[in-house]
């Protein structure tokens, strides 16, 4: 008896119709590099970077993670952009970032909660935060309970 590890061309048929038709666009449109979806990209990235864009107010925020836990935009913390967040833990030693990760490979949203200082109180609080994919990123916002 053969039992087949991978089928590739069972799941190859369904996502073909796609495949097919991203690189008919990318060749018609000759966009191989810097085209403009990466355009289009890098100013959301910028917006959502920006302590006063569309995406924040005051403590209100969202940010975004990419699958290996780096940080793409933050607009209330800048510095942790570019920073791998893995092992990012609350106080309980709750690593919410890996968390987050591992959930997205599996599923396309869902919710997480982790202990923060709130800024609003200066007191270490419960956080609740919905988190959904989009284009292989990560978008998180989060309140206070």
């Amino acid at each position: 008896m053969q039992v087949p590890l991978l089928d590739l061309k069972s799941q190859y048929v369904t996502v073909k119709d796609e495949i097919l038709a991203a690189i008919t666009e990318v060749m018609e449109s000759q966009h191989f590099i810097l085209g403009p979806k990466v355009e289009d990209c890098e100013k959301a990235i910028a917006e959502l970077n920006r302590r006063d864009g569309a995406f924040a107010k005051g403590m209100d925020y969202v940010d975004v993670h990419d699958l290996n836990g780096v940080c793409v935009a933050h607009p209330v913390s800048p510095d942790v952009v570019g920073q791998n967040r893995l092992d990012v833990a609350d106080m309980h030693g709750k690593h919410f970032i890996k968390e987050i990760v591992d959930a997205a490979k599996t599923h396309p949203d869902g919710w997480v909660t982790y202990m923060r200082e709130n800024p609003n109180t200066g007191q270490i609080e419960h956080k609740i935060a919905y988190w959904q994919m989009h284009d292989g990123l990560i978008f998180k916002a989060g309140t206070y309970q």
